[in-house]
């Protein structure tokens, strides 16, 4: 292609501009970021400072590590413009006015290169509009780039040609927004506010209204449309608040102004009672106070208060229980869920069918105006909205239904789009032929495959697979973990318990896939397609035993975990983890022992053990230690200043349990090297994956690669032990942490600094292994650690730090 991006510039230093540039940061694309001049001003260059200085403090953070900021380069449009000209892409991301846009880019196509992308981040404008007067280079170079808001972590970037936008430059964004940026890619129609926001502030004012007709509390509406809905535990009206009323003031008038043929524009005309509200400047968040608002508590607490929307009062809310809900709430799939709420006869019921048949209405009527497909109006809701279901992928939860679908829509008439599915398909949107999904195609009335990124690996395709294959690919599975062959030569190892805590059966499978695996395959990875890869150890098991004081069984089932763990240390065919969101405590320890890492650039990495009152005993200190060069190969002269800084860094980590923030700072802080890699889109993760250990396995073919030789370590010893047993005084005696927490801090101390050993004197591996299970079974008959288990699996919540 006649594209690339090396570097970018982006114009207006807000809320996005400034977040777009931190996330060029994070994928390691340096850009400047340009704004206006004040008058008066002194620092000429302010706007932009504030805004990256702003983006560096934000929770949740903007930048994967705060040193990506170093990629940002701050300027002004009056002094820096010309620097344009040394740059590849130029995001435009100033204020929504299409008379001030256009003055920009007038300005742009003087100093920018003839080659030089030009994009707009506008959420609504029309781009036809935004480049009127513009030359035919400056057109043929031209689209929106719709980021959402957080850009980091919101998947969805809407891309609007226009009819004179290159078509190469569209291919090329579509493929740089994936790979590149880690997005889901969606391509829109020139319409008001192009898919997710026409789709989805429709739905949201629909229900605005509908809960004002017929009286229904704030709170009430979030407790019914939420995440037994297939929707975001914020659902509505929270999530306006985290938005920004003005926000959502802003697309409905832009699409109210700008849609007069749509049938339902009345419909996006604020209602007066949230336009008093947005008057009164309570837009949520940014604001400290919108639907609900936070007030703090004269004991320290706070409490959250909801907007009473008939006297604009702030009160509190009440506990709202629903039977329809009740039952959802015990299922497992969002379908179950969105069914048993739909087909149920209370309050919550009726406001889920009405909202339901008026969103999926909605989107079959603007299918062929906003979009070329189903799949993109899917993916647009699913990933900029964090639904779980599409609009038509909740279609097929109804056609599947009869009697659901007609209690839904009740006497509505079912739309055209609908019509030709039962007519010209096969009565559903989407169906699955031999493990292919496919989608129905309006324009043709036929079925064609859903498109997906190159050479994406899909473990269910794998396990279900053609009917003539259906499960040939799973070579084992205890119910715990599967063994999956996903070809040429290579593995995959995966979890099947609950958050894919670690039990008997996971370490079971790891013994296989090591030492039987390896006789029909050259490289294992470790991988799922969940939400997270492990939460660690299975804690209703340990704490179980430790009540029982099982201690024969729990100290088997140390002893175990950490035989496994060096299984995969020491296999002769090379062994690659795949993480992504979570991988805490036993989850970190497998990644630890792992030959190389390619993570999610999304993975948050650490050894929380302490947080219920253990450590980790699954080689993770023995693995920390090694990785901040406690090894005596790593303190030879001239490598290290002594055995003590080691030990120490590693306490200064785990005994707060520090989980990382980002893959990037989980290489800050160790917990993967330097050399393992990362991926910033979760589609392509196992491909990545299999494709660094088919690299491995090559290379150890070629006698490049081998398993690591079993290190020694040199660790500081009593002295080291009695200074950090001094740290845990202090604070202990300022309050910092409980003497349970002491008591905790002490045994990791007496781990990590190697017991008895001598500071001159080797331990090996096993030394170390044998000081963390004898800590962790200590701990574990200690009553304040098992009510500390139980506290944690009560609240359902996995650790943190």
């Amino acid at each position: 292609m006649p594209y690339a991006i090396r570097k970018a510039a982006v114009i207006g230093a807000g809320v996005m501009g400034a977040a777009i540039a931190a996330h060029l940061a994070n994928v390691g694309i340096p850009s400047l970021l340009l704004d206006i001049v004040p008058a008066d001003a002194k620092d000429r260059n302010v706007i932009a400072r504030t805004g990256l200085e702003k983006t560096l403090k934000s929770k949740p953070a903007s930048f994967y590590s705060k040193r990506g900021a170093n990629l940002v380069t701050i300027g002004n449009i009056e002094d820096d413009l010309p620097k344009l000209a040394e740059v590849d892409w130029i995001i435009e991301a100033v204020v929504e006015r299409p008379d001030i846009k256009q003055s920009l880019y007038s300005k742009i196509e003087q100093v920018a290169q003839p080659e030089t992308i030009i994009s707009s981040n506008t959420s609504g404008l029309p781009a036809h509009l935004l480049i009127e007067g513009r030359s035919a280079n400056f057109r043929r170079h031209f689209m929106i780039t719709h980021f959402f808001n957080p850009v980091r972590y919101m998947r969805l970037l809407e891309l609007v040609p226009t009819p004179d936008t290159d078509p190469e430059l569209l291919s090329f964004m579509r493929q740089f927004g994936t790979e590149v940026l880690g997005k889901g890619i969606v391509i829109c129609k020139d319409t008001p506010n192009f898919i997710a926001n026409r789709i989805g502030v429709y739905g949201f004012l629909s229900t605005i209204h509908h809960a004002l007709a017929e009286g229904y509390m704030v709170s009430e509406v979030d407790t019914i449309l939420g995440t037994n809905m297939g929707r975001p535990k914020s659902a509505v009206f929270r999530t306006a608040d985290l938005s920004g009323l003005d926000t959502l003031m802003h697309v409905a008038n832009n699409l109210y102004k700008n849609a007069p043929e749509d049938e339902q524009r009345a419909t996006f005309q604020i209602p007066e009672v949230v336009q008093e509200v947005i008057n009164r400047g309570w837009l949520g968040e940014k604001s400290g106070q919108g639907f609900y608002k936070r007030v703090k508590n004269p004991d320290g607490s706070s409490t959250i208060l909801e907007l009473n929307l008939k006297t604009l009062e702030y009160e509190p809310q009440p506990k709202h229980r629903f039977d329809s809900i009740g039952k959802a709430r015990n299922l497992e799939t969002p379908e179950q869920k969105l069914s048993t709420v739909l087909n149920g006869e209370d309050r919550a019921s009726q406001l889920a069918r009405e909202t339901t048949a008026d969103a999926l209405i909605y989107a079959a009527n603007r299918a062929h105006e906003i979009a070329d497909t189903i799949v993109d109006i899917d993916n647009a809701m699913r990933w900029g909205f964090n639904f779980d279901l599409g609009s038509f992928e909740t279609w097929d939860v109804l056609l599947a239904d009869q009697a659901l679908l007609d209690k839904v829509f009740a006497q509505r008439e079912l739309p055209a789009l609908v019509q030709q599915v039962r007519n010209q398909g096969q009565g559903t949107f989407y169906r699955v032929i031999d493990g292919q999904k496919q989608y129905f195609d309006y324009h043709t009335g036929t079925y064609q495959p859903v498109p997906t990124a190159q050479g994406v690996i899909s473990l269910s395709t794998l396990i279900t697979g053609p009917s003539s294959t259906k499960g040939s690919a799973v070579v084992r599975d205890n119910g715990s973990a599967s063994l999956i062959d996903l070809g040429d030569g290579v593995a995959c190892l995966e979890f099947h318990t609950k958050m894919n805590s670690i039990d008997e059966g996971i370490v079971e499978m790891i013994h296989y896939a090591i030492n039987e695996g390896s006789k029909q395959f050259r490289a294992l990875v470790i991988g799922n397609e969940a939400p997270d890869f492990s939460a660690g150890a299975n804690l209703f098991l340990v704490l179980m035993g430790a009540r029982q004081g099982a201690w024969d069984m729990l100290d088997t089932a140390i002893t175990g975990l950490q035989q496994a763990h060096q299984l995969l240390k020491y296999s002769p065919m090379p062994v690659v983890s795949a993480p992504t969101g979570r991988a805490l405590g036993g989850g970190c320890e497998m990644i630890l022992h792992t030959h190389h890492t390619r993570a999610l650039a999304e993975t948050y990495i650490g050894l929380v053990e302490v947080g219920v009152g253990l450590i980790p005993a699954g080689g993770g200190c023995k693995e920390f230690l090694l990785r901040q060069g406690a090894s005596v190969e790593s303190q030879k002269p001239g490598k290290s200043s002594g055995p003590f800084t080691p030990a120490r860094r590693a306490f200064e980590i785990i005994a707060v349990a520090t989980v990382s923030t980002s893959a990037t700072e989980a290489q800050e802080l160790r917990f993967l090297r330097k050399t393992d890699a990362i991926t910033v889109n979760r589609d392509v993760l196992l491909r990545d994956a299999k494709a660094d250990a088919i690299k491995l396995a090559e290379a150890r073919a070629a006698g490049n690669w081998q398993p690591p030789q079993p290190p020694m370590l040199l660790l500081p010893g009593a002295g080291a032990r009695l200074v950090l047993e001094q740290q845990i005084e202090g604070m202990l005696l300022t309050g910092k942490i409980s003497e349970h927490d002491a008591v905790i801090g002490n045994h990791l101390a007496r781990v990590l600094t190697g017991g008895d050993c001598s500071p001159v004197t080797p331990v090996t591996e096993q030394y170390v292994l044998d000081l963390e299970r004898e800590a962790f079974l200590s701990l574990c008959g200690m009553e304040k650690t098992q009510d500390r288990m139980q506290s944690i699996l009560q609240s359902g919540k996995p650790l943190r730090n």
